[in-house]
């Protein structure tokens, strides 16, 4: 019976030992996953004058995993005379005949289920970028947070805060400025749906926003006016 106790204890004391070992060996270990690194065909910023022909070149990952095309959300230029909610929707495809800011989105999986997307903006601009017009610079609205200005490329800038005028609320996007002299914010998706048009006067720039999910009702025409410090 002493022998049978003795016997079974150093099984429990076994298996006890081998656990820890077990634990002892995960301990410190990490699994390492490389998510998709892309290669966008082209770049990612395309500026294309209306009615030049555009073709999707597409996206690889550095990797070599597959790549998918998510599909195309358009944004035409804004006209004043129409800012209501109807009257301002999106597109599904590509229209260089129409000026406006058109993004295309690309995803990729790796081996181990961890996805990846990257972004393709194209701005179709109703005449050629003067290469001398720059808004970029810091900026600042009535009450509301400041707003740093970047020059992405020719014609095409990215304001941190575009809608200022005293709102506490921030909110990035996209202005193309091809004159210097005419802004345009396509409908795009940044903390919230906003789209608008204004006018460069010196270092300010007199904006008509709108947002249209705000509300009931929507802000529609909000003027905001931002001024280079």
């Amino acid at each position: 019976m002493k022998t049978r106790i003795i016997l079974i204890l150093a099984i429990i004391a076994s298996v006890a030992f081998t656990g820890c070992n077990n634990a002892l060996d995960s301990e410190g270990v990490s699994k390492v996953t490389q998510y998709p690194t892309f290669d966008i065909a082209g770049g990612q910023y395309q500026v294309i004058v209306k009615g030049t022909p555009f073709t999707e070149k597409g996206a690889t990952t550095v990797e070599g995993y597959e790549v998918k095309t998510v599909g195309t959300v358009g944004s035409a230029y804004i006209d004043p005379a129409h800012t209501q909610p109807e009257d301002v929707t999106y597109s599904d495809a590509v229209d260089t005949d129409t000026p406006g800011m058109y993004i295309t989105t690309f995803s990729s999986v790796n081996p181990q289920g961890f996805a990846g997307t990257i972004d393709r903006y194209i701005f179709v601009v109703d005449q050629a970028p003067d290469p001398d017009v720059d808004l970029s610079g810091h900026y600042t609205s009535g009450s509301s947070p400041a707003a740093d200005i970047t020059k992405i490329t020719d014609g095409i800038f990215y304001s941190t805060n575009a809608w200022g005028g005293g709102s506490t609320v921030v909110i990035g996007a996209y202005l193309i400025c091809v004159d210097g002299v005419n802004i345009q914010v396509p409908q795009q998706e940044s903390l919230v749906r906003i789209f608008g048009y204004g006018k460069v006067s010196g270092t300010t720039l007199n904006l008509k926003m709108s947002r249209p999910t705000f509300g009931p009702p929507p802000l529609l025409n909000s003027t905001k006016v931002w001024v280079k410090a």
